[in-house]
Parts: structure tokens; sequence; C-alpha cells
């Protein structure tokens, strides 16, 4: 194949120090061997929970015996799709149909959809970053179900606002960060979070069309995974 592709990998980086939800545990890595002492070096994660950096939720996340990651082919968790910019989007603030609507004619019908908000350039171990970023609301969720929307894609912990038990300043999500999923799953889409470099995707445009690749680990019955997510953009 002569044909040359550039490839731009959506995925952030796991190490311990790296900024998680809040709410569960952080990621935990060390050697099992070495190779100054065993010949060959083998690591093991300790501590690694399936919603981890950039991860890809499935509709078993919160809805009781529906499908998990291995109910789902190559083929599902990947194809056409379009990131828009939303940027700036403010601390706390949901994103709505207004927002949305504005890229209608770019949106096709079943496209995968990334959105920057910008978040994903203040990454970071602050309460900001951890506990107030954008967010989709009802109104957003309800224009992307009526799209028929395959997968949205979004650089920030949860497509759904904050509702820890950790009090944050500033008004609560007026909708729980689990109806949003809810209402995401129960319209056929998948949610892709915490995904970094739309930036490049974009480069200071504000629309960029291509082909979408999440590749998570196949993991059986599973409600979530970490991911590589890669994009192909389309004007090459």
């Amino acid at each position: 194949m002569n044909k040359r592709y550039k490839i731009i990998d959506l995925s952030n980086k796991i190490s311990p120090d790296m900024p998680s939800y809040p709410s569960l545990p952080p990621f935990r890595i060390e050697n099992l061997r070495t190779t100054a002492r065993n010949g060959t070096t083998v690591s093991i994660i300790t501590s690694m929970h399936t919603h981890l950096g950039t991860h890809i939720d499935f509709p078993l996340h919160v809805i009781p015996g529906s499908k998990s990651l291995d109910d789902y082919t190559v083929e599902d968790l990947s194809g056409d799709g379009v990131v828009i910019d939303l940027t700036p989007k403010g601390e706390g603030e949901e994103i709505t149909e207004k927002d949305l609507e504005k890229y209608s004619d770019h949106i096709n019908d079943g496209d995968i959809v990334f959105i920057f908000t910008g978040w994903s350039k203040i990454r970071d171990n602050t309460s900001t970053y951890l506990f107030r970023w954008p967010h989709i609301g009802e109104s957003a969720a309800h224009y992307l179900a009526k799209r028929k929307i395959k997968i949205l894609g979004i650089d920030v912990l949860s497509v759904g606002g904050w509702g820890g038990k950790v009090a944050v300043k500033g008004p609560l999500p007026k909708i729980p960060s689990r109806k949003i999923h809810e209402m995401l799953f129960n319209a056929g889409m998948l949610v892709v979070e915490e995904v970094a470099n739309l930036d490049k995707v974009l480069k200071g445009k504000k629309v960029a069309k291509g082909f979408f690749l999440i590749a998570p680990l196949l993991i059986k019955a599973v409600e979530a995974s970490p991911c590589r997510v890669f994009f192909i953009p389309s004007d090459l």
C-alpha cells in the first residue's frame, strides 16, 4: 500500500501521578522481575480501575444486564466522524443542544462525534480539572440521540458533571451524570472520555472530519476499559 496516512493519537499516557476520577483508586505499577536480577523485566499493575485515563464506557456501566465490552466488534468501535470545537467552556458549564446545533451541517446521522472543550489543555491534579469540568446537558443528550450518534468522545473526565460527595464551589449539574450516561446508552451510543490532542486535530479550525478507531483492552464482561484512540484526518 503506497498511500500514506497521518494518524493522530487521541490517548493520554497512563502513569501513577496522572489525574483520575476523584472517587476511584489511583494507578499503581511496579516491577515483578528486573533484567538485572532475573534476566527479564516484567511489570505488574497492582491498581487500575477500568475508567482510567482515556477510556470507553459501555451500557453495563449504568444499566444492569446490558451490553459489555466484549459484545462489540472492531467495526462497532470505528467509523467516520467529526471533531468540533466548543471552546471556551467555563468551569462546570453545561453543553447544550444550542452549542451542538451550530455544527449541524457538519454532523451526519450515525457519525462519531468528539467534542473539544479545551479542558484537556489544563489536565492536572487540580480541583478545577478534577471537579468542575464542562459536561453534557440534557438537551445536548437529546440532540445527540436524535442524530443517532454512534460514539461520543470528550476531553473531560466524564460526559456528566461531578456529582460526588466532595463539595465544590458553584452549582451542581442539573442532571446526574448517571442519567446522562443512561440517556446516551439507551440511544445506542458509546462514550469515550478524557481524550487528548483534539487541538492537534483541529489545528485552529472549528471542525475536522476523519476516521476514528477506538482500541480498548479486550476484557470479558466489563463495563469500561482504558483504550487507545486513533484519528485519521480525511483532508489528506
